[in-house]
């Protein structure tokens, strides 16, 4: 007699970037068979921290940025997606093989199948979010920051004394091994605005969509 799976076939899916082995496939959870059963504990294949997609970094809990999270869709309107943060990445879900704290103690999301509306036997994938860096260069000094995609598309360009988004965490330091927080130092010029690449001009203390990584070059007054 043939025994029906119960409880869904999990994937973990780079989405656009890279493993640490190479590859950019989506791994299945490392739980047995590959399947998360109702209430089962969300955990990482190994090396989830250690994704790559250049210029890009691995969007993490605000919180607590060495705690990685993945969400039930991919921000493109594909995947499942029950209910639409910014951007359509759906829910979001961080690991019980990593900590995050909150006001009761260690937390980790769990799977519900049932809460999904998925079917024993379903498959469903969790996909990375990433957010574009920004990076600001003062000649000499330089200053990243990234757009935080779960807020949306709409950056505010930092002037001098802006902080970056990493001060908006309660710990300094992540998985890239990032310490700070930053902000835009002063110098001997004073700054008028920055421009991209291309010469177009951002100035300081205005929102632009921003969807792909930016490097930023300082224009300075006469």
């Amino acid at each position: 007699m043939e025994t029906k799976t119960k409880g869904c076939y999990a994937f973990y899916d780079p989405n656009g970037g890279v493993w640490a082995d190479g590859s950019s496939e989506p791994k299945p959870s490392p739980t047995k068979d590959g399947i998360l059963f109702d209430h089962d504990g969300f955990i990482w294949p190994d090396g989830a921290d250690k994704i790559t997609r250049p210029g890009y970094r691995i969007h993490t809990s605000q919180n607590f940025l060495n705690v990685v999270r993945f969400y039930t869709a991919d921000g493109k309107g594909g995947g499942f997606d029950p209910e639409k943060i910014c951007n359509g990445f759906g829910y979001d879900c961080w690991p019980s093989n990593s900590i995050e704290l909150t006001k009761n103690g260690h937390d980790a999301n769990w799977f519900s199948k049932d809460g999904m509306g998925l079917a024993d036997g379903a498959s469903v994938t969790f996909y990375i979010c990433w957010d574009p860096i920004i990076t600001y260069d003062l000649g000499g000094t330089v200053v990243r920051d990234f757009v935080y995609k779960t807020d949306c598309d709409e950056y505010e360009i930092l002037g001098v004394g802006g902080k970056t988004n990493y001060a908006r965490n309660r710990v300094d330091y992540n998985v890239e091994g990032y310490e700070g927080p930053f902000e835009i130092p002063a110098t001997e010029k004073e700054l008028s605005h920055w421009v991209d690449k291309e010469g177009n001009e951002y100035i300081p203390g205005k929102e632009y969509t921003v969807l792909e990584p930016l490097e930023l070059t300082a224009v300075y007054k006469n």
